[in-house]
């Protein structure tokens, strides 16, 4: 499965079990993720590909430019869903 920068992901594992996360990176079996509010945009998370499931949902550039516009699309996302 092939993820893209801006994708939002929702984690399968880990302390961050269900939260919303946004794809800042790609590497080989890695993600760099972020949400803006527990993870940073200067600090994002890193977890294997298996362990996150892909949305459908890519944010713009802009978005991802500061954590308070990318937790803002993160729950307007989540709200959408819930």
């Amino acid at each position: 499965m092939d993820f893209v920068k801006g994708q939002l992901v929702r984690s399968k594992a880990g302390r961050d079990k269900t939260r919303t996360l946004a794809v800042l990176a790609v590497e080989e079996q890695m993600l760099l993720l972020a949400d803006g509010d527990l993870r940073k945009l200067d600090n994002p998370k890193r977890k294997k590909k298996q362990h996150v499931a892909p949305t459908t949902t890519v944010l713009e550039n802009e978005l991802l430019k500061s954590d308070q516009q990318l937790r803002d699309a993160i729950r307007a996302y989540d709200a959408v869903q819930n």
